[in-house]
């Protein structure tokens, strides 16, 4: 059975529809690969001959004759063939020796659009190619080629001497190896790129942030910049995300686009998440112990292998939030208590100020210590009557060795007062110690109550003043703001040691400076905040509320997280408090 017999009667119709009119003439059909027309085309009467091939006129007459003969004629009688769509036969016919008698002017043929458009394309491509090779070996050859200025990363004087190894190159060899070839070489690294020039079926093929041949010359001189996560599935493009030749200044940062080929692709996140799983934990534990100390936190069991599209739409709670995490110092501090009214320093309430001061680049804050900020309120003055003694911080062994020389301290003292006779200083001392004794009894009580003693309301006092108000020393005791441990029969009780961490977000970067428009109430919750294991970060939703469309700024991967900060020698620069 035949396909149009097989064929509906919607598709017999469309086919019926495709064919050409029964007056179809295929001798008169213009195609449109012809390269010369007839000069009469303009006229509207082309002949029906047309130029030859190479562009000449073939016109001769508008027919050729035809003899016809009739049964038992000699000579038969000539008939003119002139088609019906050129006005049919002549009405003076042929000639009497068979010849037409309407000849054909001769023209001029001209060529076809087609024709003129290949030739212009021809001369465009040779011009094109004369321009290119003149390019590619003349005095101007690598400004030529050059798809624009590096960034200042690459204007360095290490880079300099790169470009010392090929003169006149201006350092275009550093990344491309072939540069310092001549043409063949060119030809050769671009077929053995992949995909190559003739295999562009394979473009939609390439992984987004593939590496690149040019990716492992940066590694040449950025040894190791290609890590990241230890369970990344491949290695990213470090020209996709660095992108050179964008202008004399830096390199612009990484779009998100590219950090979304990872962080936005739920099979990519799931192949990292079963390749995690492989691993041991020590793995991921992979920060510098030196510079600056780090809040440790715990990895989640899922990793960070959560998918996301914005900053502002759908990007995870921080972890110290999400896991509700504490804070595990030792030291014991109240900062809602130290913002309120009760405690003032020259007569003024304390602000965040006073003890957070930015440190030399204003991105993050000096670190907190006794000697700079605590010392000016918390004196370590055990004997209200001789205000100038004060008990060593930072060692027990001090504190206790200090305790057992009280004679000798006394008598420093009065010497400091300007007591210079030997009677003089020892009946001060024996008159001190005395009055120290009526306190404290015993010095090993004396010891226990600076170890110990945690309660402002049994500080040493020294007794009713004529006020009728007992002075008390301003120190209270270790216990006040520190765990202190028993060291055993007669050691010395032991001091937790107190680790303050110098940045909070290990994963992120942040800069104070360019926050001081902002209150820092707005985002720390200090006000309310009366343990030390209270973590004051803001949340995420608090940042998104200006790193957004509708905040104004920017909510670029890039402006918190940098791929290579977890192990790139300035570690201390990509983390943050």
């Amino acid at each position: 059975m035949s396909c149009w017999s097989t064929a509906s009667p919607l598709a017999r119709a469309e086919l019926k529809d495709q064919l050409p009119s029964p007056d179809f003439d295929r001798s008169r059909y213009e195609r449109p690969n012809q390269d010369w027309e007839c000069g009469w085309t303009c006229d509207g009467c082309p002949c029906r001959i047309g130029p030859s091939p190479t562009g000449q006129c073939r016109a001769t007459t508008e027919c050729r004759p035809l003899l016809e003969k009739k049964e038992g004629e000699s000579k038969g009688r000539w008939r003119c063939t002139r088609p019906k769509e050129h006005g049919g036969p002549c009405a003076d016919g042929p000639l009497p020796n068979g010849s037409c008698s309407c000849p054909i002017l001769v023209c001029r043929p001209r060529r076809t659009l087609r024709n003129l458009r290949g030739r212009f394309c021809i001369a465009v491509s040779a011009a094109t190619l004369a321009a290119l090779l003149i390019g590619f070996f003349g005095p101007w050859q690598w400004k030529f080629i050059s798809a624009g200025p590096v960034s200042s990363h690459h204007h360095g004087v290490v880079f300099s001497q790169m470009k010392h190894s090929w003169p006149g190159s201006e350092g275009c060899g550093a990344c491309h190896t072939a540069a310092h070839g001549d043409l063949r070489e060119w030809v050769r690294a671009a077929f053995l790129a992949r995909p190559g020039p003739l295999e562009p079926h394979r473009l939609h093929t390439v992984t987004a942030g593939e590496m690149t041949e040019i990716d492992r010359n940066c590694l040449v001189c950025h040894p190791g910049h290609n890590f990241h996560q230890p369970n990344v599935t491949r290695d990213h493009s470090c020209s996709a995300c660095h992108r050179e030749h964008q202008g004399p200044g830096r390199i612009p940062p990484p779009p998100n686009s590219e950090c979304l080929s990872c962080h936005g692709n739920a099979a990519v996140m799931e192949a990292a998440l079963k390749k995690g799983e492989q691993m041991p934990r020590s793995a991921f534990d992979y920060r510098s112990t030196n510079g600056p100390v780090l809040f440790h936190v715990p990895r989640p069991d899922q990793g960070y292998t959560a998918v996301f599209s914005s900053f502002a739409e759908n990007h995870p709670e921080f972890q110290v939030h999400q896991q509700k995490l504490k804070d595990t110092n030792s030291l014991a501090f109240n900062h809602a208590l130290h913002l309120s009214d009760l405690v003032r320093q020259n007569g003024q309430a304390l602000t965040c100020a006073n003890c957070h001061q930015p440190d030399g680049a204003g991105a993050h804050f000096q670190t907190v210590t006794y000697a700079k900020h605590c010392q000016a309120c918390h004196a370590l003055q055990f004997d209200a009557r001789n205000p100038e003694l004060r008990v060593p911080h930072g060692s027990p062994a001090n504190v206790r060795a200090y305790l057992r020389s009280l004679p000798t301290q006394y008598a420093d003292l009065a010497r400091r007062r300007g007591v210079t006779a030997v009677a003089d200083s020892e009946k001060f001392v024996a008159e001190q110690m005395r009055l120290l004794r009526e306190r404290v009894i015993s010095g090993e009580n004396l010891e226990q109550q600076i170890f110990f003693a945690g309660d402002p309301s049994k500080q040493l006092a020294v007794g009713h003043t004529p006020g009728g108000v007992s002075a008390r020393a301003r120190f209270a005791g270790c216990a006040y703001c520190h765990e202190v441990r028993t060291g055993g029969a007669d050691a010395v009780p032991q001091i937790v040691r107190v680790t303050t961490p110098d940045r909070w977000l290990a994963h992120g970067e942040f800069h104070h400076a360019k926050h001081a428009i902002v209150n820092c109430n707005q985002c720390h919750a200090a006000g309310t905040s009366r343990v030390t294991a209270d973590i004051l970060l803001p949340t995420q939703r608090s940042c998104t509320e200006c790193h957004s469309p509708h905040g104004g700024f920017s909510e670029s991967c890039s402006t918190c997280h940098s791929y290579h900060g977890n192990h790139d020698r300035r570690h201390s620069r990509h983390i943050t408090r």
